[in-house]
């Protein structure tokens, strides 16, 4: 009898064992798993992205989001459209370029599985140069070195476009050095400039602020004079802000550009929607400014501006809920 009893428990613990592990593994098949590819190392791309899974960590149980690094914004587009389980944070360029098949994308071909859904901030074009160097306005960068961000970042491409419009884009050398890297570069000598088209203030120069002294270069003129609005209207004319660096560096004009949130058409409507409700409730928005100043521009009256491809269907349903017009090119096509 003792012993029919001990073979009982045995099995029963058994059994209790199995269903723990079954249950274990159907939990893991029911989590959603997603990932989101940020950028380089210092960047605000992956400061966003890192803001937004601490957000879904905390807000969404069966959902989890691991951030990726990449070399930036063209890499990302990329990725998106061919990983189905993915976001990614790019300027509204590479998704209006990409979404188009235009430009770098033109051989490869239209990334047309990615989805826009929401604005993050408005990078500005901060081209650094020290206090004493030769170089005083756009076309001085002739003859030398500059740092413009790494390969396939949206840094470079906008160097590249800029140059091309003002016709000087064979006459100088990109070091494709992005971040506190490129920063780096500056400091010690190895190039004249560096444009990094990142949020206000940024860590890499404020670093860079702290060693050097420092100018920065009015890109707003040369865009203008070189009708590069025109060409790229997913760029926005402004000025840095009145004491970004605390004093350190003058405001001038340069250009703007939108940072967005993209995605994959597969995710599911049900995902892209909580995302954005716990993003931009107080708390989500709160996480996110803490984790970069420059999520105050996270509004729902600037959200628009950046709507240059068209919207996931989540990102329609919650924005739709908002109030927000949606433009006739962000319309959802799925």
């Amino acid at each position: 009898m003792r012993k029919n009893i001990h073979h009982f428990l045995h099995l029963w613990i058994y059994i209790i064992f199995i269903g723990l592990i079954f249950s274990g593994c159907g939990d893991k098949q029911n989590k959603k798993w997603l990932r989101i590819y940020g950028g380089v190392i210092g960047g605000s791309f992956s400061q966003f992205a890192g803001g937004i899974d601490q957000i879904v960590k905390h807000s969404e149980l069966d959902l989890k989001i691991s951030v990726v690094a990449s070399a930036g914004s063209i890499e990302n587009t990329r990725r998106v459209n061919k990983e189905p389980n993915t976001l990614g944070v790019v300027f509204a360029s590479e998704s209006s370029l990409g979404y188009h098949g235009q430009e770098i994308f033109a051989e490869e071909g239209a990334k047309t599985n990615i989805r826009m859904v929401t604005l993050l901030y408005f990078a500005y074009g901060q081209f650094s140069t020290l206090e004493n160097s030769n170089v005083h306005k756009f076309e001085d960068i002739v003859g030398k070195k500059i740092a413009c961000g790494a390969p396939g970042s949206g840094t470079a491409q906008t160097l590249e476009r800029l140059a091309r419009s003002a016709g000087i884009w064979d006459n100088f050398k990109p070091i494709y050095r992005g971040g506190t890297a490129g920063a780096q570069e500056l400091q010690d000598g190895q190039v004249k400039g560096f444009l990094w088209l990142v949020s206000v203030p940024n860590s890499a120069i404020i670093e860079l602020t702290a060693i050097k002294s420092i100018r920065m270069l009015d890109l707003d003129t040369p865009a203008k004079k070189y009708g590069f609005y025109e060409k790229y209207p997913f760029y926005f004319s402004g000025s840095l802000p009145e004491g970004a660096y605390e004093g350190k560096v003058e405001p001038v004009k340069t250009i703007l550009m939108p940072t967005v949130l993209i995605a994959n058409k597969a995710i599911p409507e049900e995902t892209i929607y909580a995302i954005l409700k716990h993003v931009y409730a107080p708390e989500g928005h709160q996480t996110m400014l803490q984790t970069n100043q420059a999520a105050a521009d996270m509004t729902i009256e600037n959200a628009p501006r950046a709507f240059v491809i068209p919207l996931h269907s989540g990102a329609y349903k919650f924005w739709s809920e908002q109030g927000v017009e949606i433009p006739a090119r962000a319309m959802p096509v799925d």
